[in-house]
């Protein structure tokens, strides 16, 4: 097979065809990483993949991080993250309704995360989407007064906060327990980050997971975000996945973030698999 890549849209997304992650040399492997880093989201189709090698695969990107959610982790390999609104033998097999906000993958833990590599299992006839904003771009498009005053900022992210603004108003939605929020009290984070590879600046906030921005008053930090969170989701720095079973889609946590889209009936299985590769070179 030849590896071939197609770019998705001008600012973020790629496609690579005639490869099997599961039997990469060297080269092709490295080809695949540089495409990450240069599209942010890469979406390989048709992917057969055993938790084994969904593991062994995202190791090659570096060392894999394991979600607070204790329960929702594959029995056996706890690096796998279960999102799923399938139910076998009245037991859920994994958290239905997971990331439909605006986030970016675990911007609460004190060493943020480099990427995700996600494998659809199940997906509905319809809908259930996931929607990327480049953060790269995004910030790129700001004045060059908005960089200046960002510059030094730092941000307040806490687990807690998505849970409490979005995803326990969500029909269905499983209650999390008060240890896991314990577990991970607020972390801060420089605003804008330096990505580690391309050297892009990027903006380091998210509506999922952003409580504040520390340096400004309550008042004055809801509107800077909230002017934020409307520029980073502009159409221009937008890439909109439609799922198909088999697809692997790695993304950057480092230059995006994305939202699920919960727009499938009740009945319309979603079952996924996630892992989420830590950032080495986090500041």
């Amino acid at each position: 097979m030849t590896m071939h890549c197609r770019q998705m849209t001008p600012a973020l997304g790629a496609e690579i065809t005639g490869v099997d992650i599961t039997d990469l040399d060297n080269q092709t492997f490295d080809a695949i990483y540089e495409s990450f880093n240069k599209h942010s989201v890469v979406v390989i189709r048709d992917q057969h993949l055993t938790p084994e090698q969904h593991v062994a695969f995202s190791r090659r990107f570096g060392k894999l991080m394991i979600h607070v959610l204790k329960d929702e982790l594959l029995e056996e390999h706890p690096e796998i993250y279960k999102l799923s609104n399938v139910v076998k033998d009245g037991k859920a097999q994994g958290r239905p309704n997971a990331g439909q906000y605006w986030h970016s993958d675990l911007t609460y833990e004190e060493t943020p995360s480099k990427g995700s590599v996600m494998h659809a299992l199940e997906v509905p006839e319809s809908g259930g989407d996931t929607m990327f904003s480049h953060t790269a771009a995004a910030y790129e498009g700001l004045s060059d007064a908005m960089k200046a005053f960002l510059e030094e900022k730092t941000a307040i992210h806490e687990f807690r906060h998505a849970y409490e603004k979005f995803t326990k108003r969500i029909p269905g939605t499983v209650p999390i327990p008060e240890e896991a929020f314990a577990a991970r009290p607020p972390v801060e984070h420089p605003v804008i980050r330096t990505h580690p590879e391309t050297g892009r600046k990027c903006l380091f906030v998210n509506p999922g997971f952003t409580v504040r921005i520390k340096e400004l008053s309550f008042d004055e930090s809801d509107a800077v975000l909230e002017h934020l969170y409307r520029h980073m989701t502009k159409p221009q720095y937008f890439y909109r996945h439609s799922w198909q079973t088999r697809d692997v889609v790695l993304w950057d946590n480092r230059s995006l973030m994305h939202c699920a889209v919960g727009d499938y009936a009740p009945e319309q299985r979603r079952h996924m698999h996630r892992t989420t590769i830590m950032d080495s070179d986090a500041v």
